[in-house]
């Protein structure tokens, strides 16, 4: 999603920069349209509702809705195990929401990435992947980027 808001590094350009952040959305595959929700903005804490895949509206005059999930709630649906991991690499709500549909669907062998660093020519960090229910595991990763 893309905020109205502006990081501090980029205030002072001349052609604004605004703020984007990673929100997880369910695609209602009757409809084939997204399932509306709503997120706060991971920099200023704007409420948007998520219309459609990279599309939002900002709430004007709400900082919160009610129904806007914290990592916090993930505490009940997750096992102790798998929340303490994906806090112990901050990740954002997206990512719990993301771990959260993977287990309901059991879309096993799916994965959520920890850490993303780019060196030279190549992507590597961590992700953890998820063999069933009860078993995740935390691998790293190595992807090669080709040149020319």
């Amino acid at each position: 999603m893309q905020c109205h808001c502006v990081l501090p590094q980029y205030k002072n350009r001349k052609d604004a920069v605004f703020h984007q952040f990673v929100v997880f959305s369910i695609m209602d595959e009757e409809s084939d349209t997204v399932v509306t929700k709503f997120a706060a903005c991971n920099n200023c804490g704007a409420a948007h509702k998520v219309i459609d895949i990279c599309k939002s509206e900002i709430i004007t005059g709400k900082d919160e809705v009610p129904t806007q999930m914290t990592t916090e709630d993930f505490k009940f649906s997750l096992s102790s195990d798998l929340y303490d991991l994906l806090n112990s690499y901050s990740r954002e709500v997206a990512d719990f929401e993301h771990a959260q549909f993977i287990l309901e669907n059991e879309k096993w062998e799916d994965y959520i990435i920890l850490t993303r660093e780019e060196i030279d020519d190549s992507l590597q960090g961590k992700l953890v992947r998820f063999k069933a229910s009860d078993r995740f595991k935390v691998e790293s990763y190595l992807i090669k980027r080709a040149v020319g």
